[in-house]
């Protein structure tokens, strides 16, 4: 029987995601394996070939459209999403301006195999393309630790490790922090680590690595280009590029109220900045979207090379080297 992946797709005002939900559909080896469920957040003035009108015709399609009035920020909508899964054997979370290799399904689940870890989660910043659908695939990347920011939340970057294809890896490598716009693993994760809606967008990724590794996942990247994500052109050419914080005047006290939320599952509250410290409006209790309890949080950490309460970061962090002989 053939393995069914969920891909779930936040789309806030996104022209590209008609282009993309065709190109993974076309390039699929077996397109009748994938389900999507799509949170859908346009504009009443947008185009009406930004939305449903444009989608490709295929039997397992779920949106639920929303105004972008109403929206609350990308996790919210990456929940509103995830509501559609229906016990599918793997889940993949994307962003709605991506695009794939040929038969990426079946390069996808064959990459997740050579983990040899049935706890494996595959992630990282993908290589961009340029539209329609010209693609970065000189070199391969990895995840590794940026810097701590002025609100105190670790960042992440990219970093070009291998060239290709004279230095492709033979299996996946072992990594510490997952991005939210190429995650993919076991269906199980929806239910034992389902995404936080109460985060705004900053802080989401980090605290995602740390409860899907405490809740005993451990995190690759691919060891073969398969996905491809379209970052911010500065050109006078580039497409519309709408986002939720500069369209609503509030969201500065929804950030707020997440980087709390970020502070507190991490243990770093104490050493945030004040303006965080002292945000009077509850972030809330984590309840469902806490840490894990298979391994704790100190254990992250010294596998991760970073520590959130001092703001210290590894060598081996930075340049993106785990061992896995440390576990």
């Amino acid at each position: 029987m053939k393995s069914t992946i969920f891909i779930q797709i936040a789309s806030y005002r996104d022209p590209d995601l008609p282009a993309t939900l065709h190109n993974l559909i076309e390039r699929a080896a077996q397109p009748e394996r994938l389900r999507f469920g799509i949170c859908l957040q346009l504009a009443d003035d947008d185009p009406a070939h930004w939305g449903e009108s444009a989608f490709p015709n295929h039997p397992h399609l779920k949106i639920v459209r929303i105004d972008a009035t109403e929206s609350h920020g990308a996790c919210w909508a990456r929940r509103q999403a995830q509501s559609f899964y229906g016990g599918e054997d793997f889940l993949l979370q994307i962003d709605s301006h991506m695009r794939s290799v040929e038969h990426w399904d079946d390069l996808l689940l064959k990459t997740w195999k050579e983990c040899s870890d049935e706890q494996a989660i595959l992630s990282v910043y993908p290589n961009g393309f340029q539209p329609p659908c010209r693609l970065q695939t000189s070199t391969l990347p990895v995840m590794g630790a940026d810097e701590f920011d002025a609100y105190g939340i670790l960042k992440l970057r990219g970093i070009s490790r291998f060239q290709l294809p004279e230095e492709q890896p033979e299996r996946p490598i072992p990594g510490a922090f997952i991005a939210g716009g190429f995650l993919f693993g076991a269906g199980s994760i929806v239910r034992e680590v389902p995404y936080d809606p109460e985060l705004y967008f900053y802080g989401e990724e980090i605290a995602m690595s740390a409860r899907l590794w405490t809740s005993g996942f451990n995190i690759y990247a691919p060891n073969r280009l398969l996905l491809f994500h379209l970052y911010k052109q500065e050109t006078a050419a580039a497409v519309h590029s709408a986002t939720h914080w500069g369209d609503h005047s509030d969201w500065h006290r929804h950030n707020l109220r997440s980087l709390k939320r970020v502070h507190i599952l991490l243990g770093s509250l104490d050493n945030a900045p004040t303006a965080i410290r002292c945000f009077n409006d509850h972030p809330g209790e984590l309840k469902y979207f806490g840490l894990g309890t298979n391994r704790n949080l100190k254990m992250y950490q010294d596998w991760a090379g970073v520590d959130f309460k001092t703001a210290k970061i590894s060598l081996a962090a930075r340049k993106a080297e785990f061992n896995i002989s440390q576990l």
